[in-house]
């Protein structure tokens, strides 16, 4: 080894300080802060209400500056706790940070009995504020690395990534492939874009989308045609564009939870019934109209966290519920005070009906234009100028979808069963992060129904769908495969009057229902999905 060999590397002037070079600039801050402390505290040492309170309250500035001495150290804490082992680390949050926590909440009680109250209300919300922007960040840190290897999974039994598999529908009746090299390319540039979109941009894009190529060309092997098992960053994920949602969103709870627990001090003599009632409810109709937001958002926070689906659009969601859900409650209580003397017998709501009905139209804002369209019907013209939002095909038949699926969809623009059958298959999973087999279930179902039509009002007509229940068929696929097989049978001729009704005549209606069916767009990728041929 040489001498230059044996002189050590000198650091670049330029570059960016390691982590424990910005800890040791960390010194010259901390003296400032101190200095500047210290003389603060020894001018309000010489004033009477400065010495008055350095007297009482000087635990609480010995707790302040531990606190800042410990934010200060955080970096090296941090280098230190990287470092350690799994073992060490769940014995550090379960004997060390935990008790710690528990210490300072018990410490309310060493405060004058005036600050109790509030401290009590700081503590409540400050977590019911910060918990929806935290389980955002559990759900960035703690992604998994399967999300584009799940996606690609997808797209491949759907059909899209095998052209022997699925034919373009535009080439369909000619019985040709998609075999132009401009076609795959602008396929899987597609649908890598719609991943980039909603999850941010890949590494080694390009790369990327000449391996799925691949799967195009027949005569590649099969470890060729095998997609690359590739990880998504955080630095992938998270940026400043989808923070902002999440930071309006906490501003928006933090102002409602204010506004329903202003962390006021107590002037009461009896301290422990202030203690008591120390988180009851200070609000009127819109306030409990938040807190029916804030009932709603938070399951429906927890379940998309559950389901690897908490991305920014789902606060976007929450801030629209909270607006909706205030501005539905002025006017609701509009509606109320204006009835009673535009209406001829229209009664007086009382204030606790109000803010049961804040509550729930917190949690359902649709209701707010039923509450204005009943309150209109006895008004003369006043209903025909108002539209219906009710649609006579809900998402709400389709079996399994319950209120919470009701409000995924609407933020992807489905609304109804119609919506539904039509949907974008390879969206719908990369977007909502639902359970595969039920979004194929439901997409089945819808576009058997969509042809049915909505169920009939009159108890005295025969459900089609119940009529189909009856043997069994619920999805558009179940009824194909039946058709099918009853034609292989040889009672096709029966099967054929299920729909029928005593006044039918002429031309079988499940036929026709069959025919209709067989022209959806969405019908293709689920028979590729269950693995169903068909005979015509």
């Amino acid at each position: 080894m040489s001498e230059a060999d044996k002189v050590p590397s000198q650091p670049d002037p330029g570059s960016v300080p390691s982590v424990p070079n910005a800890v040791a600039e960390a010194p010259p801050v901390t003296f400032m802060v101190l200095f500047y402390s210290a003389t603060g505290a020894a001018v309000a040492w010489f004033t009477d209400a400065g010495n008055a309170f350095l007297r009482e309250y000087w635990w609480a500035a010995a707790v302040a500056v531990l606190v800042f001495l410990l934010l200060v150290n955080v970096l090296k804490f941090k280098q230190w706790y990287i470092g350690t082992t799994a073992q060490m680390r769940i014995g550090l949050i379960v004997f060390a940070v935990l008790p710690a926590l528990a210490l300072l909440v018990a410490c309310i009680v060493l405060l004058p009995a005036a600050y109790r109250v509030a401290a009590m209300r700081g503590v409540f919300l400050a977590v019911v504020c910060l918990l929806p922007a935290t389980m955002y960040y559990l759900f960035i840190v703690t992604r998994k690395d399967s999300l584009l290897n799940e996606f690609i999974a997808n797209l491949d039994r759907l059909g899209l990534l095998q052209p022997d598999r699925l034919a373009l529908h535009a080439e369909k009746g000619q019985g040709s492939y998609e075999k132009q090299a401009l076609g795959p390319r602008l396929r899987v540039e597609t649908f890598v874009q719609r991943f980039e979109a909603v999850y941010g941009p890949l590494a080694n894009r390009d790369e990327f989308v000449a391996v799925l190529l691949r799967t195009f060309d027949p005569g590649s092997s099969g470890d060729e045609r095998r997609w690359p098992r590739r990880a998504v960053g955080f630095t992938e994920v998270f940026s400043v564009e989808t923070a902002v949602p999440v930071i309006i969103a906490t501003a928006l709870i933090a102002l409602g939870w204010l506004m329903v627990l202003p962390p006021t001090l107590t002037t009461r003599v009896d301290i422990d019934e202030a203690l008591r009632s120390s988180l009851d409810p200070i609000a009127g109709p819109v306030g409990f109209a938040f807190l029916g937001a804030y009932f709603f958002t938070l399951q429906a926070l927890f379940r998309r966290y559950v389901r690897r689906d908490l991305r920014a659009s789902a606060y976007v969601a929450v801030c629209m519920r909270i607006v909706l859900a205030v501005i539905g409650t002025w006017v609701v209580v509009q509606v109320a005070q204006w009835a009673p003397n535009a209406i001829a017998g229209a009664p007086t709501v009382p204030a606790e009906t109000l803010n049961v009905l804040g509550f729930v139209l917190g949690v359902f804002p649709p209701v707010v234009w039923q509450i204005v369209q009943t309150a209109l019907r006895k008004v003369t013209f006043a209903e025909v100028a108002l539209p219906s939002l009710s649609s006579q095909l809900p998402l709400s038949d389709l079996d399994g979808l319950t209120v919470w699926h009701e409000s995924r969809f609407e933020e992807e623009d489905i609304e109804n069963i119609a919506n539904m059958a039509t949907a974008d298959l390879a969206d719908l999973m990369l977007n909502t992060r639902i359970a595969r087999g039920r979004i194929i279930d439901w997409v089945d179902q819808a576009l058997l129904y969509t042809q049915l039509g909505p169920e009939p009002k009159n108890g005295q007509v025969q459900s089609p769908r119940l009529a189909l229940r009856a043997h069994g068929i619920r999805t558009a696929t179940a009824l194909l495969a039946a058709y099918d097989d009853s034609s292989r049978r040889g009672d096709l001729a029966v099967f054929e009057q299920i729909l029928q009704n005593a006044e039918d005549k002429g031309r079988s209606r499940l036929r026709s229902v069959v025919d209709a069916i067989v022209t959806a767009p969405n019908l293709e990728l689920i028979l590729t999905w269950k693995g169903i041929s068909r005979n015509a």
